[in-house]
């Protein structure tokens, strides 16, 4: 990984595990669409004050870079301009404990980031993929991913909020191994 997708790799934790669990616990992040909304402004200002991110620009719902292809579109992606690569991949979730079909959708999405690795790869090579996903209600794991999931070695990273003992936890857990 280059070290500009490295300083992107690492402000985006840092933005979830920093600006995203304090807006969350301001009661700013009250569904999906506004976890997207605070997500992109965060991103936002730190490429337009970081001359590491100027060439970098987000999209929402993207068609296109190869996107149309497949039956569903990410969340959000990012591209570095001058290249034209796709850098980063964003698939979001928030779901209440009263949504019974919690653990359902947040598995359809990660066989949308293996969709779009499968599909992507070989063009995007540098890109790294992200399920952001706030589940309240308790669950047996903090993580969704297990260790048989070797597509996610080295490209996935879970950005995960759930409520160990009804107390919301941010956390970050990569794919590295």
């Amino acid at each position: 990984m280059n070290k500009q997708i490295q300083k992107l790799d690492a402000t985006i934790k840092k933005i979830w595990v920093k600006n995203i669990a304090d807006d969350y616990n301001n009661d700013l992040v009250l569904n999906e669409d506004t976890l997207k909304n605070v997500l992109y402004f965060y991103l936002r200002n730190y490429f337009e004050k970081s001359p590491d991110f100027k060439d970098f620009c987000i999209y929402t719902e993207c068609t296109q870079y190869g996107f149309s292809q497949l039956n569903y579109t990410p969340d959000m992606v990012v591209i570095d301009k001058n290249s034209n690569k796709i850098v980063a991949v964003f698939e979001l979730k928030y779901k209440a404990s009263n949504c019974y079909k919690v653990e359902d959708l947040v598995i359809r999405d990660f066989h949308k980031l293996k969709a779009y690795m499968d599909a992507l790869d070989t063009v995007h090579s540098e890109c790294q993929y992200y399920i952001a996903a706030i589940t309240l209600g308790e669950f047996d794991r903090a993580n969704w991913l297990d260790g048989r999931s070797k597509w996610a070695k080295g490209k996935v990273a879970e950005l995960i909020a759930y409520e160990p003992n009804g107390i919301i936890k941010f956390q970050v857990i990569p794919h590295n191994e």
